[in-house]
């Protein structure tokens, strides 16, 4: 037929900075990442790869934010840095870390 193919749209590329993108693939290399995080989105990343979830007891708490860089598989240092840097109290039952006020 001789008439060329219609060329297919371009596909968009959303450009990310590097800081986030390093954060959203950092669980490749086992580490969670939070910067200005609340406790509440660190705390569901961190029970998706967890078989000891972590409980936040009150509501009001979840809205604070963490920062840091944390092993993936580490619940009891991300329970001891909400303790140091937010005041928290931490009471690991098990199959549960409860922070609380």
């Amino acid at each position: 037929n001789g008439a060329a193919a219609p060329k297919a749209a371009p596909k968009a590329v959303a450009k990310k900075p590097v800081k986030l993108l390093v954060s959203e693939l950092g669980w490749r290399r086992g580490v969670l990442m939070f910067d200005h995080t609340t406790l509440a989105d660190a705390v569901a990343e961190f029970n998706r790869y967890n078989r000891q979830k972590i409980v936040i007891a009150d509501r009001e708490i979840a809205k604070l934010e963490i920062g840091g860089t944390f092993p993936s598989d580490d619940v009891k240092l991300f329970g001891r840095a909400a303790h140091i840097a937010l005041g928290l109290n931490v009471e690991d039952r098990g199959t549960e870390l409860v922070i609380s006020k």
